[in-house]
């Protein structure tokens, strides 16, 4: 069911209406405290939208937990941040173009290694040496009860 449809069935039946968020109120503040830039903030194009990855906006920014925040450093999952990036990024095209995706997919988040919104994504460029030394890197910080 459309969202037009939905809404105009819920003003027929005389029920509230649920609060959309929309790209626009993201980004009066969001655009204006940060640049959004790179592939991911093509708010528009191939349905990406602020709502699609982070949800609904449900009382934000008052509560702040309502959305999924991406990265180690949040009160969002692994699952979470992870699913949303699956509903784009086909697991399997992701495990074909580097098998570490598929190991660290419950583990990690995308975020961890990758960034959503600078003009570009670091690891994009990094040839396998250079990928290579990023893994040693994360992995010397792991304790050995940590590394499965």
């Amino acid at each position: 069911m459309s969202k037009t449809v939905f809404i105009s069935l819920i003003a027929v039946l005389g029920l509230s209406a649920p609060v959309w968020a929309s790209d626009d109120a993201c980004m009066r503040c969001h655009k204006r405290n940060g640049t959004m830039e790179g592939l991911h903030s093509q708010i528009g194009s191939k349905g990406l939208s602020c709502v699609r990855c982070h949800g609904e906006q449900d009382g934000h920014p008052r509560n702040k937990e309502a959305l999924v925040y991406f990265g180690d450093d949040t009160k969002s999952t692994v699952a979470d941040q992870n699913a949303n990036c699956l509903r784009c990024h086909s697991a399997t095209k992701l495990r074909d173009a580097e098998w570490t995706h598929d190991v660290h997919q419950t583990r990690v988040s995308c975020a961890a290694c990758h960034q959503l919104h600078p003009a570009t994504d670091p690891m994009q460029g990094l040839n396998e040496k250079a990928r290579t030394q990023t893994c040693v890197e994360c992995h010397s910080q792991l304790t050995t009860g940590e590394v499965k």
